[in-house]
């Protein structure tokens, strides 16, 4: 399916498995990619199921995200469903639980911290499996994710190309993480939080090791987002302002910033930024989610099924 749809992907059409999704930015241009899609898989004997279908929409669930013009946010059922959860009991439950929420991760400022009471009790190899114990620790974490799920807005916007991305980055003894917006002329864009627990290597490294391990890690991470873009990074550690421009008596730092080469001349400055580390919090507790929007992006979803031949529905 991606090798036959792979001259119009990323132009208007995404393939995931038996998932097809179609966006335009005009419903004529939208009646044209459509057609032509359906053109495809009709030639390669692909048939689809209807009921399976949503034609020419404003707003559509894919892959368990609701997406429409102005932002992507996690799919409501399925939050809905992690909210009801009782108690966890043992550590299958435990590990289900991580899959479900670690799908939403990009969502969830300082993921990481958050999920390191879990990941204490849960990486648990085939012979260690009777030594999980659930603590008040995990539970707080738990009943944390469910909070956060429950009362903050949780949505990402899409990037304006015309902008330069803001990376701001911050690292602790027990992780490292990021977030990554852009300050426009209608307000700040939150495009992407991206949060880890450090390993016990990395647990040993200095503050200033630590620190630039985040802005390398959430870089790398992000290469492909941020693309040919120009990005600020900003940092709560004084001594990595400007870092990239140095040369550092670091060789572990030094041979990130080898890594990051290719990079290098798309980032502006390594600002130092005091308090960083409340970026997201302060979005957070100040950005509301928007109006209902009226757009004229157009997309359609289309599940294959072997229940309706293309050409048949009369």
């Amino acid at each position: 399916m991606h090798n036959l749809l792979g001259y119009g992907l990323w132009d208007y059409v995404l393939v995931y498995l038996d998932d097809i999704l179609i966006f335009s930015r005009t419903f004529d241009e939208h009646k044209k990619h459509l057609h032509e899609i359906l053109l495809i898989l009709a030639n390669a004997n692909f048939q689809v199921n209807p009921a399976k279908c949503s034609i020419a929409v404003r707003e559509i669930n894919f892959l368990s995200h609701t997406v429409n013009e102005n932002f992507i946010k996690p799919n409501g059922e399925k939050i809905k469903a992690i909210r009801e959860l009782p108690a966890l009991k043992t550590l299958k439950e435990a590990n289900e639980f991580l899959g479900k929420i670690n799908w939403y991760r990009k969502f969830i400022p300082d993921f990481a911290r958050v999920a390191a009471p879990l990941h204490k009790v849960t990486n648990k190899t085939k012979n260690h499996r009777h030594q999980f114990s659930w603590r008040p620790e995990q539970q707080n974490a738990f009943d944390e994710f469910k909070r956060i799920l429950t009362t903050h807005p949780l949505f990402l916007e899409y990037p304006d190309l015309s902008t330069p991305f803001i990376l701001t980055t911050d690292a602790s003894d027990v992780g490292i993480g990021g977030i990554l917006r852009q300050d426009t002329a209608n307000g700040t864009k939150i495009n992407y939080f991206k949060s880890r627990v450090l390993n016990d290597i990395e647990r040993k490294y200095d503050t200033f090791e630590k620190e630039a391990l985040a802005i390398y890690w959430c870089l790398t991470e992000r290469r492909s987002y941020i693309g040919d873009s120009s990005v600020i990074v900003e940092t709560d550690h004084k001594p990595l302002e400007n870092f990239h421009t140095k040369q550092i008596n670091n060789k572990r730092v030094m041979n990130w910033l080898f890594k990051l080469q290719d990079m290098l001349p798309q980032i502006i400055a390594v600002k130092y930024r005091q308090g960083a580390t409340n970026t997201a919090a302060d979005y957070i507790s100040r950005h509301f989610l928007p109006a209902p929007i009226v757009s004229t992006i157009c997309s359609t979803s289309t599940q294959l099924h072997d229940t309706w031949p293309i050409g048949s529905e009369r």
